[in-house]
Formats: C-alpha cells, structure tokens, sequence
C-alpha cells in the first residue's frame, strides 16, 4: 500500500511548513495515499489580510491564520481528512531546534509505523518520496486480525452521510447468542411506539425462527423488515444506528462492516470484540457481564445498557455522525488486509533480573492522571527494584520539554514497544477495554458518580486482574459493581516535595491582593467540582461583611473539559460589578510555583458533588492551606484533623447519560454551609493557617508516593498475594472539634 502519513504545521511561512507543502504535492502527484496529522498544530490569532481557518482535534475547536492562497489550504484540510493505515510511514517536517522532540513524540503516537523519518535541513520532496517508497518495500505488508481486504470495504466507506430518521439494523443469526431477543425488546418497547422502524438481517435464520419473529414483531406500530440475505452495503445505508447486543462473537465481518458504513453502531465490547474496537470513540459500547454456564462462557449484555446505548446513537444526530466518522477511520487505520508492516518489538539484550512495569496514562495533558501516573512513576524509579516503562496516551497536549522540566529522569523510560511486562496499569479516560501483553494487568479506576457505567464492564469487573482505587469511596464503587474485593487495591496518592507549608508565597499574587484574604479554588471549572457552589459561597462571604479576593487555579480548561466548562460562568462573575476580583491562572505551573500559590493563599474552597479522591485538597493540606470541602465523598480522608472544615451535603441522584449498575449519585454540597464555613475561616484565619500549618507534616507523613509506588510493585511481584493481604492501615490525624461557624446561631 502506497501509503503516508505527513505531520507538521502547513499553515505557515517557515521553510518546514514550505517542505511539507512541497512534499504534498509531489506525493499526491506520485499516487501516494497521503494524511496529514495536524496534533502539532496549536491556536494562533488570525492576523490582518490571514484566511480564517477553522480546525477541530475531536475535543477543542480552534483557529487559525494563514496567507496561503485557498486552494492551497483546501488541498491542506483534504489531506488533513484523508486516513492511512496505522503502520504507515510518518514523515515529520519541524522547525531544527524543535525536530528530535516532535519526532519522538511522533513515534511515541503513532507506535506502529513502519517507520518515522524526520525531514531535515537540505532535504528536497524528491528524496524523502524516495525513503519513503524504500521503506515501504522494505517492511512489506501485514494482516491483522479480522482485516478485511480494501476492495470489499470500499462500498460500504462510501456509503452516504448519516440518515438519522431511519431505521435500526441489526444482522446476527436470529439466536440467543446474536442478542437478537434483546434487540425485538427494545426497539418493541421504546422506539416502535414513536414509529422507528427496524430491519433484521438474518442471512442463515430458518424458516421456524422467522416465523416466530414475525409473530412477535407482527403488533407493533411500526415496520420491522426480515432480511435473510447476506450482509451488503444497502441494508446500511438508510440506517440511523446499527445495534449488535451479541453474546458471543458472530462472523467478525459483519462488525468490521458495520463500523465501515459511518453509522453509529452499538455493540457489546467483550473479550470476543474487542480486538475490533480498540480505539476510543468509535462506538456506543454495550457493557454486561461474564457469564458461565458450565463449561461455557459467555457474555450477558445488560439490557439497561442496551437500551442506552441505542438511544445514545438516536438522540443527538451530529454526535452519532461524529462516532460513525471516527469508526470508518480507525476501520481505515487497523483493520485492513494488506497494509504495511508494523516494526518488529525489540529483542531485550539480556532477560530481565527485576519485574517490568508499564505505566500507561496521558503523560503529556495536564491532568490528575497525569500528575499522579507521573509521581508515581518516580516513586517506582527511586525504589530501584522493578524496571519501569512509560506507554503515553493521546491525544498529546503537552510536550517533551515539558516532562523533561516537570521530570527528566522519566523521559528515557517513554517507550513504543514495551514488550511483554509483568505488570501493565492502566490510567486515563476513557478505561482502556483490551488486554495488553503482560502478566498482570491491572486498571486505575477514577469514578464520581456513585456507581460504574455498564460500558466500563467486564473489563473493570472480571476481564482485568486487579483494579486499583485511591480511596475507600473508589473501593466501595468498584465492589458494588461486582468486583471481588480481594483484587481491589487502595492506593492513595501521595504528595511530592514541593508541596510544603516553608514554600515561599508567590510574590506576584501577594503583592495584588495586598492586605485581603485569597480564597482559592484548584481543579476544572465544571459542576462535578462545584465552581457554581464555590462563587456563590465567595458571594456570601461578601455579603456577611469579609473582603476577599478570588484566586482561580483553573484545569483542563483547552482540552479533558474543552467543551463543557464554566469558564463563562467565570467571566460573567468577573465582569460583574461589586464581585470579589479574580485571579485565574490557566497556564501550567511548575509545582514549585503551585506550592507558591497554595501558600499565598488564605484558604482552598472545594465543594465539590463528586471526587474520586481530592488531590489539590492533598496539596493543599500538605503546604498548610486551611480547607473547606464537602464531606462524606472520596475527598473524607483528607478532611481528618485541624485546618479542614467539612461542608454538609446530602447524597442525590444525578440523570446521566447512558446506563449504570446502579443509580449514580452525586453530594450536594450546602451552598448555605459553604458561605458561613468560608466567613468562619476568613474571620479566624490566623488561627486556622496556624492550625493548618502544624497538620502538614503529619500530612505528608500519611501520604506518600513511595507507599503508593509500594503497592504497586508489590502488585508486579506477587499479584496473587492480594487476597492475603491485610488492608492498608487508615491513618488518621489527631481531630480538634469543628469551630461552630459565624452566623450560626
């Protein structure tokens, strides 16, 4: 396959970008299959005289400007939506000082390529064509598993934009392990009343069965069409979802298919499917569990989770249109016959003398899993008794200069090919579903709604062999679910060491809020962390008489909550007149300047209606900072001694969507509580920094990325050692009784 995938930022007038462009158009006119990958490509003001150019990573919708004439950039945004195989070769045009880390990252993205050459300086888009066909040549081809060849995919990738108002589709054999009674369940109940219709494909039924379908099906208000003929393209192509509840695995065809058509399909994700829906995004996952029956396993889709997940693909048109396009290209980039071959794994000089762990989580975001996959990393690499490797997650919002400055002894550790390992643990949203190669694989599971979604089972629940949580909260979550307790293990986050109350306060923040309090607020400006509960308490401490200033450490703010953040709850709060003023800080910080900030302020509200665990209220704690947040949710073992105030909240269930193994939940923090809590510790501050500041060391004490990194080797080394463990012990804080707050009475 003459195929090639091109990353860089062709928009501007550098002479990589120029390269790029040369390259292009040379490749193009050579017949090359050529996709350009725009990861690389980051938001810039459009300046006067620029074409205005709109681009979209899935997550954050952004601009940018350019004076390339426009047919130029409408060659660029087509190669930009064309799809290669996911072991094509990658070519990468960047600036010379930014090259040996774009191209490593390249690699570390796309770590299947045949190959990742880097364009460098003199190159012409002659030579590079010409590498790119040797290597072509020299990797050769490969199958994978379920690949179908191109010329039996192409109808159905050329099928149509989406028809939303058609019917449902279903193909199996009209048995029990084809789901097709759950499939006449739903749509009987919830969609043939409002007059969707439904088409079953059942290319090998019998005479019997289809009879009994037709007299079931024979009342309903709407049309139900009986096909038993084999699965082709026009059974799709007016379909609004196609909905595959199997049991067992049918013919992988009709799946790959499936996916194939751009239709949004709903599918049970089970140890027999998986290996087709690797990639996140590119289906309504129907969760259940793992059944057996004698000898025989299976899986038992639950029904709840059937019924959601076809509404999900019903409900919202684009956001079904968007999961079939993400479908046809992972089809496109994994399950072709015929594509290039992917690099063999390197062979280990010597076998190893320690066990190998594999962390594999979003290195380069700014997130909570990313700061507790990279600390905990660390913490394994101090303790010299296991071999660590580090496996990122895309999409990449970060850069190498940035772990290299964050963490440099852990960027020799990133990784492509880890090999098989002893123990392979999981982080990051969405939950990885597939089995990696290891020994002992091993998810972190972060949940705060109460209770799991189907479509995190079986793999939470049976497929993976340990679970690891960070607080009882996570554990009692994971168990009600139905995971044995026995191979959850309770790994609470530590807090590293910038994180004291001796960090010298940032000078900046203290010099602008001069003589008044500083109410912090650190996490993403969402509901789930109550920033609405944390405004409005700051409101009311306003209007019982204090004077604060609001300092805003905001996270995830351009990419994990790019779409539905708070931020213009933020601004309107800002521009309203008689508010408190507001710092808000979007940037990444180093921990360094993040302990400054904790310790230039006066006290961290947190009221927050969900939290798996509560690390800034850890950070927070551990530099001194006086805490106010909402109590009996993963956040409780934080809140234990003096410095912490606990806001009163009921539990109340939450509509979400798609389907879970219980009522989820959220804690309603008091907004009421919050506002007289806050003038509590805003009127006794002193008091409480005091207090606060001779709680830290206790706290860095009880938590510690060692103990967690502890549990976690000890995971690697003797995994069936979990069900003798002992739990970890509860440390607790000397308690000072709860100040009664101002206004109280």
């Amino acid at each position: 396959m003459n195929q090639v995938r091109i990353h860089g930022d062709p928009f501007g007038e550098d002479a990589a970008a120029g390269l790029l462009r040369s390259f292009l158009r040379l490749a193009l006119g050579n017949g090359m299959e050529c996709a350009l990958s725009l990861s690389s490509v980051q938001p810039r003001p459009v300046a006067a005289g620029e074409h205005t150019i709109h681009l979209t990573d899935g997550v954050r919708d952004f601009v940018v400007g350019s004076l390339l004439p426009p047919a130029e950039i409408d060659l660029l945004l087509r190669a930009a939506g064309n799809v290669v195989a996911a072991t094509a070769p990658v070519v990468v045009f960047a600036a010379a000082p930014l090259r040996a880390d774009v191209t490593t990252l390249v690699a570390l993205e796309w770590p299947r390529a045949a190959i990742v050459l880097a364009a460098r300086d003199g190159s012409t888009g002659q030579d590079l064509l010409e590498r790119v066909r040797a290597e072509l040549r020299w990797a050769g081809c490969e199958h994978p598993p379920h690949a179908l060849e191109a010329r039996e995919l192409a109808p159905w990738l050329a099928l149509p934009a989406l028809a939303p108002h058609g019917p449902i589709v279903h193909v199996g054999c009209g048995d029990v392990p084809s789901g097709t009674d759950l499939v006449v369940d739903v749509w009987l109940r919830e969609h043939a009343p409002h007059g969707r219709g439904l088409r079953l494909v059942l290319p090998d039924a019998g005479d019997d069965l289809v009879a009994r379908l037709r007299d079931r099906v024979a009342p309903a208000p709407a049309p139900c069409e009986l096909v038993r003929a084999a699965f082709e393209p026009g059974h799709a192509r007016d379909a609004a979802a196609i909905l595959l509840p199997w049991r067992r695995e049918r013919p992988s065809r009709w799946l790959v298919t499936a996916l194939a058509s751009g239709r949004p399909v709903c599918v049970s994700r089970c140890a027999e499917t998986v290996v087709m829906l690797s990639a996140d995004g590119i289906c309504l996952p129907i969760g259940g569990r793992v059944a057996a029956a004698g000898a025989q396993v299976t899986f038992e889709p639950a029904p709840a989770a059937v019924a959601a997940a076809l509404r999900s693909a019903l409900a919202d048109s684009a956001a079904a249109a968007a999961t079939g396009r993400r479908a046809r290209r992972h089809v496109v980039e994994e399950l072709v016959r015929g594509r290039p071959a992917a690099p063999p794994a390197p062979v280990p000089a010597a076998p190893p003398s320690r066990p190998t762990i594999v962390l594999e989580a979003p290195f380069f975001e700014v997130s909570s899993s990313s700061e507790l996959s990279i600390e905990t990393a660390r913490a394994l690499v101090r303790r010299a008794d296991v071999d660590v490797r580090l496996v990122p997650r895309a999409p990449f919002h970060g850069d190498l200069a940035q772990l290299r400055r964050r963490a440099p002894e852990l960027e020799p550790l990133l990784c492509r090919h880890p090999g098989t390992v002893d123990l392979w643990l999981s982080a990051g949203w969405p939950v990885r579903a597939a089995r990696p190669q290891c020994r002992t694989w091993a998810l972190r599971v972060d949940w705060e709604f109460g209770a799991l979604p189907w479509e995190l089972l079986p793999h939470t629940t049976t497929t993976a062999d340990a679970v690891v949580v960070h607080s009882e909260y996570g554990a009692d979550l994971v168990a009600a679910a139905g995971r044995d307790r026995a191979s959850i293990v309770l790994a609470p986050h530590g807090v590293d060491a910038a994180m004291r109350e001796d960090a010298a306060p940032d000078p900046e923040l203290v010099a602008w809020k001069g003589a008044r309090p500083a109410v912090l607020f650190h996490g993403g400006l969402v509901w789930r962390k109550g920033f609405d509960v944390f405004l409005r308490a700051v409101l009311a401490a306003r209007e019982a008489g204090q004077d604060p200033v609001v300092v805003v450490k905001s996270v995830g703010h351009g990419h994990c909550y790019g779409r539905f953040h708070l931020g213009e709850l933020a601004r309107r709060f800002q521009r309203t007149a008689g508010t408190p003023p507001m710092w808000w800080i979007e940037d990444d910080l180093p921990r360094e300047r993040l302990a400054a900030i904790y310790t230039a302020c006066d006290v961290l509200l947190h009221p927050y209606r969900g939290e798996g665990f509560g690390l800034p209220l850890l950070e927070a704690r551990a530099c001194g900072l006086p805490v106010v947040a909402t109590a009996g949710g993963g956040g409780d073992a934080l809140l234990q001694g003096p410095g912490a105030a606990r806001i009163p909240a009921e539990r109340r269930p939450v509509e979400l969507p798609g389907a879970h193994v219980q009522e989820p939940w959220v804690l309603e923090p008091s907004a009421a509580d919050a506002g007289l809590l806050l003038v509590d510790a805003l009127v006794h501050r002193a008091e409480r920094r005091r207090a606060a500041r001779a709680a830290a060391a206790g706290v860095r004490q009880a938590f510690t990325w060692d103990a967690a990194a502890a549990r976690i080797a000890q995971l690697a080394c003797e995994p069936r050692s979990l069900r003798a463990q002992p739990p970890l012990p509860t440390v607790t804080l000397a308690p000072t009784p709860r100040p009664e707050p101002v206004g109280a009475r």
